[in-house]
């Protein structure tokens, strides 16, 4: 097994010999003030492995608050060895966010923090743009006196519901806006009880639990709770009844629902979608599409503006 090279003799690699070490990984962060990095303008920070880090002012966009630095950590022979030092880059980042007490926000679009590059491969020509819809005063204002003077008090799990979902497009990465968005849908469910013979039933395995000496008093408490919930339908069961009671002349809105909350559980446990083809942006969309309909049917008032397809 070849002997490890000193950080010294390796930074010299990294540097001199790009294409010995040709690979790479970014990380951008989004934090409230320029110290929570050290006021830092630009600056390279050796590592003890020989790879280093270099911190420098990121693109904002004119609306956005805060500062925006992007982390570049150069140096190593393969993509793997790049992506697994862009992890630990992006727990240090927030280990130091955590002790220091300091806000710091991960911005990216893939399903990881730190983007692996070739250092050796231009990016070629870049072109960025700003642009926001905006509607005239009047509109705008209008649509505020209207709701103020026709709209019902919404029940506070309505409320709640649109309160997640309004804030969701303001997340940092596609997943967090998808997570959020299927969130939304959650204070909404009314899980309905399932009839007295499944009530009995479960009456049943409670006695019988109870019972078996076999089990230790705190799991025997715990497993009688999950058993209790078993009374009622699933959150995901109730979104779907809501979907239909709610919309019914949209025969999509169960299925984009269903979809939705599976797609979100397998994100949740595992951190990825099963397939990592899947467009998040356009089930993001799509759900979107749902929700704002629910809403209206709820409220009983109409959309103003369709969603984008």
């Amino acid at each position: 097994m070849p002997k490890p090279r000193a950080s010294q003799e390796e930074r010299s690699i990294i540097l001199l010999r790009p294409e010995k070490r040709p690979y790479g990984v970014k990380v951008r962060v989004h934090v409230l003030t320029a110290g929570a990095l050290a006021t830092v303008a630009a600056v390279c920070v050796p590592l003890g492995t020989g790879a280093f880090p270099t911190i420098a002012p990121g693109r904002k966009a004119p609306w956005e608050g805060g500062r925006k630095f992007v982390i570049t950590l150069e140096g190593f022979a393969t993509a793997a060895a790049a992506e697994a030092a862009g992890r630990r880059l992006v727990q240090s980042l927030l280990w130091m966010a955590v002790t220091l007490d300091s806000p710091l926000r991960l911005e990216y679009t893939s399903y990881e923090p730190a983007a692996v590059f070739e250092r050796t491969r231009s990016e070629g020509m870049t072109v960025e743009a700003y642009g926001e819809v905006s509607y005239a005063p009047a509109a705008v204002l209008g649509e505020l006196q209207d709701a103020y003077a026709k709209l019902e008090d919404a029940d506070s799990k309505v409320l709640l519901s649109m309160e997640i979902f309004c804030a969701a497009r303001l997340e940092s990465s596609q997943r967090a806006v998808f997570l959020t968005l299927v969130s939304a849908l959650e204070p909404l469910a009314s899980p309905a009880n399932l009839g007295p013979e499944v009530s009995s039933f479960i009456d049943e395995c409670v006695r019988a639990l109870q019972s078996n000496q076999g089990v230790p008093t705190g799991l025997k408490n715990s497993l009688v709770g999950r058993l209790n919930e078993l009374r009622k339908e699933s959150i995901r069961q109730a979104l779907l009844h809501l979907a239909r009671e709610a919309l019914p002349t949209n025969r999509e809105a169960e299925r984009i629902i269903d979809e939705a909350y599976s797609l979100r559980s397998q994100i949740a446990h595992t951190g990825f979608p099963a397939d990592l083809d899947v467009d998040l942006e356009r089930e993001g969309r799509a759900v979107s599409a749902v929700i704002r309909e629910i809403y209206a049917s709820l409220l009983k008032q109409k959309l103003t503006r369709q969603s984008a397809g």
